[in-house]
């Protein structure tokens, strides 16, 4: 599909996530951003760039996902030429600095 659709798309999800279902829609979203790692697909950066902060905004509104996603985030920091990594730096200072619960789950 077009990028425009997937954003839609995420939009649309984000805006129905609830307490009952945030786990299934953080998995789903999981899965999607490994794709990307795989698959060829000629705007794959800009997606993984929306999926990185669609994951972040989950963790915003629903913070007891932050903990399953902290690990899957950490693997895009290397990401030469996008912005994902900058998103994931943005997720993980905000974590930090929000929940210092998580705090020794960031720091190794």
């Amino acid at each position: 599909p077009d990028i425009d659709v997937r954003k839609k798309c995420l939009d649309i999800a984000f805006e129905l996530t609830s307490t009952r279902n945030i786990d299934d829609v953080v998995s789903v979203l999981k899965k999607e951003l490994l794709k990307t790692q795989d698959q060829e697909y000629e705007k794959n950066n800009e997606y993984r760039q929306l999926l990185v902060h669609s994951i972040h905004a989950c963790a915003i509104k629903f913070p007891e996902v932050a903990a399953k996603v902290i690990h899957v985030l950490m693997e895009f920091l290397g990401d030469a030429g996008s912005t994902s990594a900058v998103d994931v730096v943005s997720f993980v200072r905000y974590r930090r600095a929000g929940a210092p619960i998580h705090s020794t789950l960031l720091m190794g």
